[in-house]
């Protein structure tokens, strides 16, 4: 199905209602081990509905159909670091080297695409993207942050659907959403740790952002591989390090509560091929990463 093309004679999509109840009949086909992973995961997550905030018009540079970008809204979804203009024109600069490793992240939910009808009622297709209410407000009295957004979710969309979209995009001044803005599922916010017999509650601590450096094999011309270099000095084993590596991000943690990195790569590597290994006496985890091909 191309979601760019209008839906003619479409069933209708499950409602609320049919969805549960295909969620319960699948529990109940399930193993207890999955059931419980299900469970779990589901109590880890909460239905947001986003609040309108602006819209912008871009195409689909494949189909040349219209895309509108709803920009939305809600308190779940964490405001990005303070960071000064003059830091970001040099990040919107570092866009540009494939080589660069932008360490600066937009907290985003971009949802699924659903195809909608212009004013003319011509068929298109619509991307709601969630962020932070005091980002938007950013974004919107700042047009090098909104230039950074949109540089970012057009790369989001185009990692997450491989759609590529024209970089050419006009904010829309008097529309602040096209079609019907769809809930999308996030994972809940830590919440505040309860003490029993005392008035006050002792927040989860924050964790440090550790010390990077990756390197490239050869220096020069497409790498083979990537080489993180990740300082823990405050780690004591492996066991407590968690590494995810996917086809172009590198999350790790360190528990408890000691450390958080997530970072895009400026490559796409072959997930199944990395591996790790932590040094306890220079307190250095060592990630290799193989890079595809070009």
């Amino acid at each position: 199905m191309n979601l760019n093309e209008p839906l003619v004679d479409q069933e209708p999509a499950p409602s609320d209602e049919e969805l549960a109840d295909m969620y319960q009949q699948f529990l109940q086909q399930a193993t207890p081990e999955h059931k419980q992973q299900l469970e779990e995961l589901q109590s880890l997550q909460e239905k947001v509905t986003p609040t309108p905030g602006c819209c912008i018009k871009t195409k689909d540079m494949k189909t040349s159909t219209k895309v509108f970008i709803n920009v939305c809204t809600s308190s779940n979804v964490p405001a990005p670091s303070d960071i000064t203009e003059s830091r970001l024109k040099e990040l919107i600069y570092l866009l540009d080297d494939e080589n660069a490793v932008v360490d600066y992240r937009v907290p985003m939910s971009i949802g699924e695409p659903h195809a909608e009808l212009d004013k003319k009622n011509t068929g298109c297709t619509a991307y709601d993207i969630i962020i932070n209410p005091a980002y938007l407000q950013k974004i919107r009295d700042n047009e090098i942050f909104l230039g950074f957004f949109m540089s970012v979710v057009i790369e989001g969309i185009f990692n997450k659907y491989e759609v590529e979209l024209d970089r050419k995009w006009i904010l829309l001044k008097r529309k602040k959403v096209v079609g019907s803005l769809q809930e999308q599922y996030m994972r809940k916010k830590r919440l505040i740790q309860e003490v029993h017999g005392s008035s006050s509650a002792v927040p989860t601590p924050v964790a440090e952002k550790p010390k990077l450096r990756i390197l490239r094999e050869p220096e020069e011309g497409h790498p083979q591989y990537l080489i993180a270099e990740i300082e823990l000095p405050k780690a004591s084993r492996a066991k407590a390090i968690s590494v995810d590596v996917g086809e172009d991000r590198l999350v790790m943690s360190v528990k408890p509560h000691l450390y958080e990195l997530d970072v895009y790569l400026p490559y796409k590597l072959i997930q199944e091929e990395c591996g790790s290994q932590f040094n306890v006496n220079t307190k250095i985890l060592t990630l290799t990463m193989p890079v595809q091909p070009a």
